[in-house]
């Protein structure tokens, strides 16, 4: 299976039997994934939102360095929710000698793309979106032929990424931030083979029915707790 970045782009991976490997089609969970829109960045205009939206997201937590802003190397991605950014990311080439090749399993002398700058609207954490990024980089760097799709995440963020199927790394913290309190550790995708994207294709799905499915649920329980109890006549 090798997918184009135009079928990723256009969720063409969601009709592929695979998708439903670990959950049964749900057309409710389609319709919503198929809300929210990916596209990279082409314009200057999107450039400085992108860069005003970073700058938003990361500045409250202590986090925005002009470091982090992207380089001439990196793919720049937003993401919309019926035409509003919700989120952003971008992707970058590694350096065959960076921290990913050193402590990832394999990955001496293979392609590595780093995953940086994901910043999600504050309404929307813990929804379907951090789900829909790591789906679009895993597919993103299958179809750029990269062997890993990897990021640097802080200690207390890496369960959220985990969830969804990234693979943790266990190594001395590295501290992105020089600052010795922030831990930051290595997750990853492989991308390199058929194998590995139908996993993350069906992994992705999974995520998605399961966080829809669990958000109607609540929605069922909060009705059911609203409605009268019913008064039993002896």
């Amino acid at each position: 299976m090798q997918l184009t970045v135009e079928d990723v782009l256009e969720n063409r991976d969601m009709t592929f039997p695979v998708t439903f490997a670990a959950a049964p089609k749900n057309d409710e969970v389609l319709q919503e994934v198929r809300k929210y829109r990916t596209s990279e960045i082409k314009s200057a205009q999107e450039l400085s939102e992108y860069a005003e939206f970073l700058e938003n997201s990361l500045k409250p937590l202590g986090m925005f360095s002009e470091d982090f802003l992207p380089r001439a190397s990196s793919k720049c991605y937003r993401v919309t929710f019926r035409g509003q950014l919700v989120a952003i990311f971008r992707l970058t080439p590694t350096d065959s000698g960076s921290p990913f090749h050193q402590v990832i399993p394999g990955a001496a002398g293979k392609k590595v793309l780093e995953v940086n700058n994901v910043a999600v609207e504050h309404s929307y954490k813990g929804d379907l979106l951090l789900g829909i990024i790591m789906k679009y980089c895993a597919l993103l760097a299958h179809a750029e032929s990269y062997d890993f799709v990897a990021g640097l995440i802080r200690h207390d963020l890496l369960p959220l990424f985990t969830d969804f199927g990234t693979v943790p790394v266990r190594h001395t913290p590295f501290h992105l931030l020089r600052n010795e309190e922030v831990h930051d550790y290595v997750t990853y995708f492989m991308t390199d083979s058929k194998e590995h994207i139908e996993y993350a294709i069906s992994r992705s799905y999974h995520y998605f029915h399961r966080k829809v499915t669990m958000r109607k649920i609540a929605a069922d329980v909060a009705a059911a707790k609203a409605r009268p109890t019913e008064v039993v006549r002896s």
